[in-house]
Parts: structure tokens; sequence; C-alpha cells
């Protein structure tokens, strides 16, 4: 404990004179382009749906910038979370079930009518369903990272947080650049933009970028790695100015992307074993040539270890209409924004985790005589529209408001074909969602100090499905099949706002304090385990949040010098996330879960100190305590006693907490999770870093940099459960980078080491013998999924801007 206090202490410090890390968040003037200024750059935010001053905004946000993200080497969303302590995010078996969280709040889930705690939204326009968000980010200008409910301007899947993203728009002036990314470890990148003006009213921006990373997994069957993936992405946008008050835009946009994730490698198992219990495939041959132990990174596989091939087609139109003089709106600004998006992502994944034909001794008892292994293959789709009218008043005015109207409609579904006979199951699962919301937020200055804020969010959602699931008769080839089909339709209404009070004690020193509540519509649990029996108890109800902050913004040193801070506290009731568990044959089950209460509160510190006009020092700090505080039947885990040795309590029976128990109404055993730590959360996290820009004689046509961030958090338990053998322990990274710029800034090239000094660390820890057994034997087995940088890997990148 003092350890930690200490750790706290120093970072607060550190925090407190500007030593914090380079993903902090805040811009920095460019290096690299003539002298640069020892103050900071102003950062513009939209985080309220109107451009404002960062430091001004009463909103717990942090902005990733251009150049945060580029010397920080930013691919997709997982890369993010190295830059925000906030962020986590929990990894499935492949990408359609992937979960974003903030402050420790996120669904889990397999199901496609459950939707997500934390907004994905790109130029105004949210990700219908999340899994989409996980591919290329290119030509970002800025990430914005709300932390806490947004759903009073965000909507009903912002009940966490948000992640706005915003990309570059047309320049009135041609330009351009260019990228190119190659590491000792197989990842390659390349990319680049051409932007300006067709004509005095027309400017045009055009963005492709290509990547590859073959994986950090090493297949020993097909000699090929995993848990990378490849993509190709273009966007564009066009920008007309038809008259002076009227600008229309059209934003296309494509991706397509290939990844062989979710592998994980075995690092314990106990000798002895068959692969599902059979003598004919001892773990000596199914695993031949690979050694178990915490660092191992090979695996074996005769068919696609796991992943996807996705596509993502669509296009974003804009209006944006500035009220004249003469209008009674003066100063007000009309916007329409209208989007449409189709997913669809074919998946694909050797559950057995073998190379041989086991199916042919399958069960033992009665051998199925198939010569295979078994697979899951299946696709999912989604459809999104949507539609947001908004008026933004005048910013320069006592009484600033933005107000809209918002309507989505999201199309999804997903098929899953699983077999031939270990978890033999079929399903074609089918849900639309509707939204309807009326939305407004104001502030108004009571003194030249004094603000108060207020909104509201008016929500009406309409939810459907169909479900169409093969029964079996029997895992014999060719057994009987019947049909089940199962539907549903719901609506739910839900009011949602926020209050607030700010006061600046200076033009550079902020406080405000904020009261808000979330909201996430009714969900379905449409997975395999869906029967007549869930389908009577569906939907599943709707969550709600409220949240507490008291912040501090602050600019100091004549601007040299970013400092802020955030208390907070949320409750969040009806929590919607499903719960694993493994049967001893290895298969991987999902039940979807409406939590009683949980609830998040910590401290957040970010800031970001100019020392010299060439020595720049950033950091972000966080303390998240997020706890279960009612969920009396919860999960038990593997090393909680086993059915057969629990005494059957009454009906309404609740242990104590960490009691793993059984009544008549509970579905085996359970156990009240009342006060445990939420699963991949650490309760600590932080890191420090910065860049030193070196001067060179006049005569060299250069100036060089180097730089460093350092990243620490503390332990984390990967199973809500509070399984001991999924703990990861608290680790630190270390990343340097040195290279050298142009004084022109026209071209920068970087060599860059990440996880200089080679420290492992999970994303995903698994607790089970992945299908191992044997008679008389108490087989016990763990299992890892390796983080991109897991393992130290040396690289360099040239951009070039012209």
């Amino acid at each position: 404990m003092r350890k930690i206090q200490r750790l706290l202490l120093a970072s607060t410090a550190m925090l407190a004179v500007g030593a914090l890390t380079s993903g902090g968040a805040y811009a920095q003037a460019q290096s690299g382009g003539g002298e640069a200024s020892a103050q900071l750059e102003e950062i513009i935010v939209t985080s309220t749906k109107r451009a404002e001053r960062l430091q001004d905004v009463p909103v717990s946000v942090t902005a990733l910038t251009q150049d945060v993200i580029d010397r920080n080497n930013v691919r997709e969303l997982g890369d993010v979370v190295k830059l925000s302590p906030a962020i986590s995010i929990d990894y499935g078996s492949q990408p359609g079930n992937f979960s974003i969280k903030m402050r420790g709040i996120g669904t889990f889930s397999n199901g496609i009518a459950v939707e997500s705690d934390v907004a994905v939204v790109i130029d105004d326009v949210p990700i219908g369903f999340q899994a989409a968000a996980f591919k290329d980010l290119i030509d970002v200008e800025r990430v914005e990272v709300l932390r806490g409910p947004q759903s009073t301007l965000f909507g009903k899947s912002a009940i966490a947080g948000v992640l706005n993203i915003v990309t570059a728009a047309p320049a009135r002036e041609f330009g351009g650049k260019a990228m190119i990314l190659t590491t000792d470890d197989g990842e390659k990148r390349a990319g680049f933009t051409v932007t300006g003006p067709i004509n005095d009213d027309v400017r045009v921006r055009l963005t492709v970028s290509k990547s590859d990373y073959d994986g950090n997994l090493k297949n020993l069957t097909t000699g090929k790695n995993v848990n990378g993936s490849s993509g190709l992405t273009a966007t564009a946008k066009i920008e007309w100015t038809p008259t002076e008050n009227l600008t229309l835009s059209l934003a296309p946009r494509f991706n397509h992307n290939v990844s062989s994730c979710c592998a994980s490698a075995i690092t314990e198992l106990t000798p002895g074993l068959f692969y599902q219990g059979e003598p004919g495939f001892p773990a000596t041959t199914t695993l031949r040539g690979i050694t178990f132990d915490k660092n191992n990174h090979f695996i074996r596989a005769d068919d696609r270890i796991g992943g996807g091939n996705s596509e993502v087609f669509g296009a974003t139109a804009r209006l944006d209409y500035n009220f004249g003089d003469t209008s009674p709106l003066k100063g007000h600004t009309f916007s329409s924004i209208s989007s449409m998006d189709r997913w669809k992502m074919t998946d694909f994944q050797d559950i057995d985790g073998t190379d041989v034909p086991f199916l042919i001794g399958f069960p033992v008892a009665n051998p199925s005589g198939i010569n295979s292994g078994a697979v899951i293959n299946g696709y999912f789709h989604a459809k999104s529209v949507t539609q947001e009218f908004r008026l933004t008043s005048p910013g320069d005015t006592r009484l600033r408001y933005v107000a809209g109207l918002w309507y989505a409609r999201n199309e999804l579904d997903r098929y899953l074909n699983r077999g031939p006979v270990l978890q033999l199951a079929r399903y074609l699962a089918e849900s639309t969602n509707e939204n309807y919301s009326a939305y407004a937020n104001a502030t108004f200055d009571l003194t030249d100090k004094l603000s108060l804020t207020g909104g509201a969010r008016i929500n009406r959602q309409k939810i459907d499905y169909n479900f169409h699931k093969t029964i079996f008769a029997s895992t014999t080839p060719g057994a009987a099949t019947t049909l089940q089909e199962f539907s549903g339709a719901n609506q739910d209404d839900a009011v949602t706002g926020k209050v607030g009070v700010q006061y600046k004690w200076t033009p550079d020193i902020m406080t405000f304090a904020t009261y808000s509540t979330g909201y996430k519509g009714q969900a379905y649990d449409l997975v395999s385990t869906f029967d007549a029996r869930v389908a009577a108890n569906m939907p599943v109800p709707p969550e709600t949040a409220k949240n507490y902050e008291l912040g501090f913004k602050s600019s100091l040193l004549d601007r040299r010098v970013y400092f802020n801070a955030t208390v907070f506290r949320a409750d969040y009731k009806g929590f919607q996330t499903s719960v694993t568990s493994f049967l001893p044959d290895g298969t991987f089950l999902t039940f979807l879960n409406s939590i009683g209460q949980l609830r998040t509160q910590g401290l957040e510190l970010d800031g970001v100190a100019r020392i010299t006009k060439n020595f720049r020092l950033n950091g972000a700090f966080a303390y998240t305590d997020a706890t279960v505080v009612d969920f009396p039947n919860g999960p038990c885990n593997g090393s909680q006693p086993a059915v057969a040795d629990l005494p059957l309590k009454p009906a309404g029976y609740v242990g104590a907490p960490g009691e793993c128990y059984r009544t008549p109404t509970t579905n085996g055993r359970v156990q009240n999770l009342k006060g445990k730590r939420l699963n991949n959360v650490p309760k600590y996290k932080f890191s420090v870093g910065g860049q030193y820009d070196i001067d060179l004689p006049e005569n060299v046509p250069f100036k060089a940099f180097v730089g460093a961030t350092v990243r620490w958090q503390d332990d984390i338990n990967f199973s809500l459960n509070q399984d001991p053998r999924t703990v990861q322990k608290a680790y630190s990274i270390v990343d340097m980078n040195l290279g050298i710029a142009d004084r022109e800034g026209k071209y920068k090239l970087t060599a860059f080491a990440n996880n200089l000094f080679d420290k492992r660390y999970a994303q995903g820890l698994g607790n089970g013998t992945s299908g191992y057994s044997a008679p008389g034997v108490v087989a016990q087995g763990k299992t890892w999924f390796p983080g991109r940088d897991a393992f130290r890997y040396f690289g360099a990148r040239l951009d070039v801007n012209f």
C-alpha cells in the first residue's frame, strides 16, 4: 500500500509541475519548422457540439491532437488506450464482440442486440455497431475522450463516455502529406493525403492508407503469424460554399480489413492430458513443439485460427447555414447531418486449437467418425442511417445554446454455424432499433465569472428481434433437425439531463461542478444459448446512470503549463453485460446479465508543460475505483467449490460477499459479488514522458529530437468472477524515439523502440484446459492473449509534407 501511495504522490507532484506523459493529450507547437514558441497552442474541441477552447469547457475531456497521434504511431482504437488512462478494451473471441470501457464501464456482449456503453463518433456521426469502429484511423485531426455519461448531447449509447473523432477538413491551398512505417516484427504502413481547391467555391481532400501486420503469435502448423490485421482505407471530403452563408459537404468512406486476431497461447497445462479425453490425441502430439511457459507465443491450428474479413461503405452529407445580419436568428448556425453506413464481416475460428482430425474419435463413447476438427463460421451485417438537425447559437453572447432533433435506425443480423460436432450450434439473429430524440443544452453567464449550464434529452427507442435456431436431434452426422423461431418487439421512453455550475477565478483558472444522468435502452440476449426460457425473460431492462463531477482547469505561467483535474462518482443501475464460463470440453458460453448496481469513482489528472521552446513534458493519471454494489447472483469461478460440493440453500438466499452457493431458483452455482472490483480496470494508471528538440548548427538543414514515454498500470483481473488465475500483475512499458526534421517542416524521419525493456503483459488471460482432460486427472491450464507490444520491437517512420 505504501508503494502505491508513493507512486500516487510522485505522479501528482509531477503533474503539478507539468512533468506529464506524451500521451497526455494536449497539442504543442510543432517541431521542425522555424522558431518554436515557448507557449502552448490553444486547443479547440467540439465536445459540447460547438467549437470551444478546451480549457473553457466544463466537461471531463482529453484531446489527443494530430501531433500526439502521429508521434505515438496510433493506428487503431487499441492504440488510444496507451494515451488515455481512463480507457480500456475487453477483447473477445472475434472482432464482433470487442468492448470499449471508460472509467471501468463498458458493455461486453456477443449479441447484436446489446448496445455499447461508449459511443464512437466520427465527424458527428456515431458508429451504429461498435465492432465497426475497430479499423484503421486515418487523417485524424483530433480524438476527444469524453469521460462519464454523455447521453444528453450524444444519445443513449454514450452512457459511459464518448470517443469523438474529428478528421481533417479540405484546405484552401494545395498540399498534402505521405507516410511510410516499417518495424522489425513485420508491420508495414503507408498512406498519403492530397487536398486543395478545385475552384474558389469547391475544396477536396483525399486520403488513402494501407496497413499490414502479421501478429505476434506463430502457428507452427502453417508457419504463419496470427493476431494481426491488414487494412485498406480510403476517405474523401468534398466541400462546396455556393454562397457566403452556406456550406455543403459530402464525405464518402471505405475500409477493408482482414483480421487474424483473438488467438490465445497456452502457458500452463497439466501433463498427461488428451484432447477431449481421446487417448489417440495426447497433448504431446496435438501441441507438439510447444513449450508451456509464461512467454509461450506458439500455437497449432489447421484452420484459420480466428478473426474476420470486414468491409465498410458509407458517406456523410452535411449542410451548414449561417444566418445573416438581417435574420431574426442573426449569428445562429443551422446544420443538417445525414449518414448511411453498411458494415459486414465474415468471421471464422478454429475452436479446437489443434491441427489433428480429433472428431474421428469424438465423443469417446460414440465416435462421430468425421475426419476434421471443429470450426465456427458466420457473418455480421449492420446497416445504419442517421439524421440530425441542429441549431447553434452565437458563441459570444451571455446565453449560448445548442438544440437539435435526432433519428437513427440500425438493422443488424448475425449468422453463426459452429460444429460439426463439438459445441454444435446454428442460428440466425436479426434485430432492428430505431431512436427518436430531441435535445437542448444551454449555458448562461450570470456574471463575468459565474455561469450555469443545463440540458435535457428526450429519447424514444423501438427495438425488435427475430431469432431462428436449428435444433439438432443428436451430434450424429445427418441427424434430424428442427427449427425454433422466436420474435419480439418493445418500446421504451427516457429523459436524461445535465446541470452544472462553472466559475472562472481568473481568465486562466476555472472550476466546475456537474450532475448528469445517462440511459441505455433495452436489450436482447441473441446468442447460441437463446431458447424459450431466455425469450420469456426478454428484454433485459434499460441501464441508467447518475454521475457527479468536480473539475479544475488551468492555464499557468503565461500559457506554458496546462493542468486539469477531475473528481468523479457515478452509479450505474441495471448494467448490461455478458458473463462467461467454460464447460469441461472447452465450450465458451456467455449469458447476458443485468447487474443490480455498479459504482465507479476516482480522480483524473492530466496536463502538459512547455519547459523551454525545445523541451515539453506531458502526462495523465487516473485513479479508478470501479466496484460491484449489488450483484447477488454473479458467476462463480473455477477455484470455488463445484456444484456437487455446495449445499442447497433456500430460495431467496443471498450469500456473503465472495461466497459461492446454489438455490432452487439459480441455474447452477452463483456468488455474491458485492464489493468486488470490475474486471480489466486498473485502480491506478499513469504515463509520463516528453520530447526534446535538439538545436544543431545553422548550416545543418535539419533539427534533431529525442523522446520517451513511460506508462504504468496497477494489477487487474480479467474475470468478473474474481478468478485468482486470471490476474495480470502491475507492469510498466517504456517507449523511446529519436529522429530528424528539416527546418521547413517538409519531412521527418523517426526511429523508435516500443517496449524497450521487453516487458511481457497480457490483454487477456484465461483459466481453462482448452478442452484437454484425462480420466482421474485433475486438469489445470492457462492461456494468454499478448498485447501488440508485449514483445519489444523496433521501427522507423518517414513523414513528408508538400
